[in-house]
């Protein structure tokens, strides 16, 4: 054995500890309070039980063992692998779903956005365009009124 699988098999050891040992302490106390209500009732005295107490320990094993295996490596390692599955899934599944939309000629979000940002960069070409016309158009309204003042408001 590796050095690299007995630390393997070290971290499997230990979540299963800490799965299975808060289920070994439940029942351990679970059968000793048995025992002392099988005594109890030996000596003709009726049992003490708590019933919100004992729910509690059930919850508090539960709680505990759930905890133990949700942090346990081989939890951790298979949603690890299955993230991975998914990832390469949509990756794969979108990379097939723009392959058939190229092979039937369906436009899609690709080509949109290549022809919204030739749209748009000719949109900021016309503006530009504009931009200097109507500077250029500034320029000559006010040449015509400081000409129309010097001929006093005729037009040569």
């Amino acid at each position: 054995m590796t050095a690299r699988n007995g630390d393997h098999v070290k971290e499997m050891a230990a979540a299963n500890d800490a799965i299975v040992q808060p289920w070994l302490d439940y029942w351990m106390k679970l059968f000793e309070q048995n025992s002392q209500w099988t005594q109890m009732l030996m000596a003709g005295m009726p049992p003490t039980m708590d019933f919100n107490q004992a729910r509690q320990q059930w919850l508090k094993t539960m709680s505990t063992s759930l905890d133990g295996y949700l942090r346990s490596p081989a939890f951790l390692d298979a949603m690890r692998r299955t993230a991975d599955m998914s990832t390469a899934t949509k990756t794969n599944t979108d990379a097939m779903k723009l392959e058939v939309t190229r092979q039937i000629g369906i436009p899609h979000s690709e080509d949109i956005r290549g022809l919204f940002e030739r749209l748009e960069s000719a949109h900021e070409l016309v503006m530009e365009r504009l931009a200097a016309i109507e500077v250029r158009l500034s320029s000559m309204e006010s040449k015509l009124t400081t000409k129309t003042k010097d001929t006093g408001g005729r037009q040569k």
